[in-house]
């Protein structure tokens, strides 16, 4: 009965384990931060490897994660700020090395909003 008890706990903490595991699907993840002191009316990322639309983002937020079959560290990025399209856009991919699967952060700000100058970081969680 003892051994019975001690299978059946090992069983029940084993499958804890597993779900509660940090999830590792092997997808790429990117959500985008507005680092700006603007609010976007919309946010828009081409990755070459997908794209999706994030939606409005206030000023200082963060938006949820969104997937992408491939990325790169910097992306095709447009915004719109008070009905104003400024966009970010990349010469080639060409030497750069594909992001690994895992979550990422684009963070956008404004470099220049009379001119439309985006300015990209890139972070790790």
């Amino acid at each position: 009965m003892k051994q019975l008890i001690l299978l059946l706990c090992l069983c029940i903490v084993s499958l804890l384990h597993t779900s509660c595991k940090k999830e590792d699907s092997g997808e790429i993840r990117i959500r985008v931060k507005n680092a700006s002191s603007y609010r976007f009316e919309s946010v828009y990322v081409n990755t070459s490897g997908g794209e999706n639309e994030y939606g409005p983002l206030a000023a200082k937020q963060v938006s949820d994660y969104a997937v992408y079959k491939g990325a790169y560290n910097y992306a095709y990025i447009k915004v719109v700020i008070n009905g104003r399209e400024m966009s970010l856009q990349p010469t080639d991919y060409v030497g750069e090395t594909p992001l690994d699967p895992g979550k990422y952060t684009y963070v956008v700000d404004v470099e220049d909003l009379s001119n439309g100058r985006l300015k990209l970081t890139f972070e790790t969680p």
